[in-house]
This record gives C-alpha cells, sequence and structure tokens, in this order.
C-alpha cells in the first residue's frame, strides 16, 4: 500500500477507514483517534471535529490530521 505515503499531503480529505485492504471515507475520526492526540468528545465537538463511536480502529494518517487541525487552532 502506499496511500500511507501521501497521508501528510493529503491531510484535506478527511477521516478514512481500512474497509480490508481498500480505503473509504469514514464519517467522523474514532475516540481511540481523539485520545491519541488528547481530546476528548466534548473538545472535538466544540472544534467541529465529527467523531463516530461506532469506529474502534485507528489509523495513522487519521491522527496525523487531527495533529494538523489542533495545530491550526492553537
Amino acid at each position: 500500500m502506499s496511500w500511507h505515503r501521501n497521508a501528510a499531503r493529503d491531510l484535506s480529505i478527511g477521516p478514512v477507514d481500512l474497509m480490508g485492504r481498500e480505503i473509504a471515507r469514514a464519517n467522523g475520526y474514532s475516540l481511540l483517534e481523539l485520545e491519541r492526540v488528547g481530546i476528548d468528545r466534548a473538545a472535538a465537538r466544540r472544534l467541529g471535529i465529527r467523531v463516530d463511536p461506532a469506529r474502534t480502529t485507528s489509523i495513522g494518517c487519521n491522527v496525523m490530521q487531527l495533529r494538523a487541525i489542533l495545530e491550526q487552532d492553537i
């Protein structure tokens, strides 16, 4: 898979999820991804970040996207 090489460049596409070997757009970021960047669901809501509580995975490019979003808001 070469998608991870372009993860930093493609920060604007929004959250993604893996469906087997395919990448699909996700409805929001998982709670685990939020935890890895140090924010909770309430803080994400205040910042306008979509959360999908049904997702249980954490994908590195989503964490990178969240970090970039938080850096822009600071």
